[in-house]
């Protein structure tokens, strides 16, 4: 028996996952420079304070910047951004705005 999705689940399946980026990357409160920011922040930190697997050092910088944090969380998890070492490597700008 054959599990593996056929061609038009997989299409679909990329499709929605699409689509959820690009409804987090209008969702997000902060744009291409302040992202960077926030990365270079968080790399930065973490490499002194390591990550404690929550997203602390993000929270900090958004308070910080006045930027809301009831916003970006769900926004960064969307790109792979669960915690702060994921934020340092899956949230570059580059990705999230391309």
């Amino acid at each position: 028996m054959n599990t593996r999705p056929d061609a038009a689940v997989r299409k679909q399946q990329r499709e929605a996952r699409r689509e959820a980026e690009r409804a987090a990357r209008a969702a997000l409160p902060i744009d291409a420079a302040q992202l960077d920011s926030l990365v270079e922040f968080v790399v930065s930190r973490g490499e002194v304070e390591g990550c404690d697997h929550s997203s602390r050092l993000a929270q900090l910088w958004a308070n910080d910047h006045g930027v809301d944090w009831a916003r970006l969380p769900a926004c960064l998890e969307e790109f792979g951004g669960y915690c702060d070492c994921e934020i340092a490597m899956n949230c570059n700008s580059d990705q999230v705005f391309r």
